[in-house]
């Protein structure tokens, strides 16, 4: 009886074992079949994904690094997190272009990251008293100067300032006591210029008339400045400018050179925008000389910039549109991806 017992206990036993058995296997056959799914349609992902990399990103120096999904011309089914890219090489304090490793899905791709710097120089001016027979330099009108790339300001005369008749002025020759308006342009290492700053120089006491015209032979250098954003001054000492000068080209360079370097600066902040590469852009530019109240002479010129996008859909619309002032500053009325 006792042996009948002990054998149906054990019987007992192996049909619990064989049981657990096929649980467990029924357990790894679900989480195989699970990973095959996965992976299945992980290689479907990797099969449809669609991978187009920017052969260059932009970036300002000392900024942070760009968003991973900018180096992508475009970019399906992908999970960010698959996105895998390496900066050892990368300075943000230096002006450069360096190449950047991106890796998806174990598989490698080049780009290049620029850091650039189109930022002109911050700058405040300061107006200077000195006594007749002593010399003075462009970085004497400086009260400070800095730059976001930390090269250091490069201070110089305005090359291309007229006097009333149109002749280049040549600073040196103003060592006579009296008032004079002096005009200086600051500078750094990758090129970029502010317009030029106008400041005073007094030689001596300030009470004598300096040498030369005692009044403006174009009227004074007053403007309406309730309808006009003036970007760059060309008066000389308080007098217009010959009212035929502002079809001069040199007398305008300085307006077409600030829109100029306005522009590339633009075209830097727009590459950083996740914009439909099918998007047409089209920036207008309108550069205005600005007369003087009496309307006698020219003073200096408006410089207005507008920045309007085409979608595919044939919609279009002003994106930016501002004008710059004296300072180098854009002034807006429509800045829908909020630029600097």
């Amino acid at each position: 009886m006792a042996g009948k017992f002990f054998n149906q206990r054990v019987k007992g036993a192996n049909r619990s074992f064989i049981a657990y058995i096929i649980v467990g296997v029924v357990v790894l056959c679900i989480f195989i079949i699970v990973i095959l799914m996965v992976s299945l349609k992980n290689k479907k992902n990797d099969k449809n994904a669609v991978i187009e990399i920017r052969d260059v990103v932009t970036i300002e120096i000392n900024s942070e690094l760009p968003d991973k999904t900018l180096f992508f011309s475009e970019l399906q089914n992908v999970k960010e997190d698959d996105i895998i890219i390496s900066y050892d090489d990368v300075d943000l304090a230096k002006v450069g272009e360096y190449t950047v490793n991106i890796e998806v899905n174990k598989t490698n791709y080049l780009s290049t990251l620029a850091v650039v710097d189109t930022q002109s120089p911050n700058i405040t001016t300061k107006d200077l008293i000195i006594e007749k027979g002593k010399s003075y330099a462009a970085s004497d009108f400086v009260e400070k100067c800095s730059d976001n790339s930390d090269s250091g300001c490069i201070i110089s005369f305005y090359e291309m300032g007229k006097d009333q008749d149109g002749n280049l002025i040549d600073y040196s020759k103003y060592t006579e006591e009296g008032k004079y308006t002096i005009q200086i342009v600051a500078s750094d290492m990758s090129g970029n210029n502010t317009s030029p700053l106008t400041v005073n120089l007094t030689i001596g006491d300030g009470t004598a008339e300096p040498p030369g015209p005692t009044y403006c032979k174009y009227g004074n250098s007053e403007y309406d400045t309730n309808v006009y954003i003036l970007g760059v001054n060309i008066s000389q000492n308080g007098c217009a400018l010959d009212l035929n000068l502002y079809y001069d080209e040199n007398t305008s360079a300085p307006a077409y050179e600030l829109a100029k370097k306005d522009t590339e600066k633009l075209q830097k902040e727009i590459s950083k925008l996740n914009i439909d590469k099918d998007v047409k852009k089209v920036l207008n530019q309108v550069i205005t000389p600005v007369l003087n109240t009496s309307g006698t002479g020219v003073v200096g010129y408006t410089v207005h910039l507008e920045l309007s996008m085409t979608y595919e859909d044939g919609s279009s619309e002003v994106v930016a549109s501002y004008y710059i002032n004296l300072n180098g500053d854009r002034v807006y009325s429509i800045n829908k991806y909020n630029l600097s």
